[in-house]
């Protein structure tokens, strides 16, 4: 079965790429992750062409955070139709499709809503950060750090109580609960987004500057799916070594 390592204490999905999350009890995981997972998108007109990073994001517009997504249901393995509409800061219930919304999240640039029912993760398919870790940068960095600043899938409790113990955790497979199967592939590499307060959309860089001076600018890890099933909140995770 593995050694123990830590527990699931929280679950997110993230319908659309650089808005709020919403927190699950559940996550159905699919090969190419959480269902539902970034599944929306915007688009510069102006990178789609030339950039590999073609997303409109809270790197542009800080108050992409504030908006929140709502689903009728979640995803799951077998239902990925579920509706998708987004409050607005103010309050205000668009679809997705929304013109007016699309104008909001613009800020004077010229973009288009993408849709793709893989998911369009930055990198890997999952996404994990330890609580543990949260608590001691914000030590480091004297400042009051939400977790949700580091727009992780999961998020951990170490079985240690440790800091930073998941860097220990590269190049091996974890089991999280009953069936889920990943492989820990390789760390965070973080940007400017980790300085922007999910409630105010107001940035603090001394959250990046601690990672980047004191954590060679990785925190958290990307995992890739190797069998399908769902994650539940309280799960154990169990450490697998992979064979020298």
């Amino acid at each position: 079965m593995g050694d123990g390592i830590a527990a699931v204490e929280r679950l997110y999905l993230y319908p659309v790429k650089s808005m709020a999350g919403i927190a699950l009890d559940e996550a159905h995981v699919g090969l190419d992750g959480i269902a539902g997972d970034r599944e929306y998108a915007f688009v510069q007109a102006d990178k789609a062409e030339k950039s590999i990073f073609p997303w409109m994001t809270a790197r542009e517009n800080s108050r992409m955070l504030l908006y929140q997504p709502v689903l009728e249901q979640p995803p799951t393995a077998g239902n990925s139709e579920a509706t998708l509409r987004v409050k607005t800061p103010d309050g205000r219930l668009a679809e997705i499709s929304d013109a007016a919304l699309r104008e909001e999240v613009a800020g004077g640039r010229r973009i288009s809503l993408i849709r793709s029912f893989r998911g369009m993760a930055d990198c890997q398919h999952l996404s994990l950060f330890s609580l543990a870790t949260v608590r001691a940068l914000s030590r480091e960095a004297e400042s009051d750090i939400d977790h949700r600043q580091f727009r992780a899938n999961f998020y951990v409790e170490p079985l240690s109580g440790q800091a930073f113990e998941e860097e220990r955790w590269m190049n091996c497979l974890v089991q999280i609960g009953d069936r889920v199967l990943a492989s820990v592939v390789q760390r965070d590499t973080r940007c400017m987004m980790t300085n922007i307060d999910p409630e105010t959309g107001v940035q603090n860089p001394k959250v990046l500057r601690t990672i980047a001076q004191q954590h060679g600018g990785d925190a958290g890890l990307y995992l890739t799916v190797v069998r399908p099933g769902v994650i539940r909140r309280g799960d154990a995770i169990r450490r697998i070594p992979l064979p020298d």
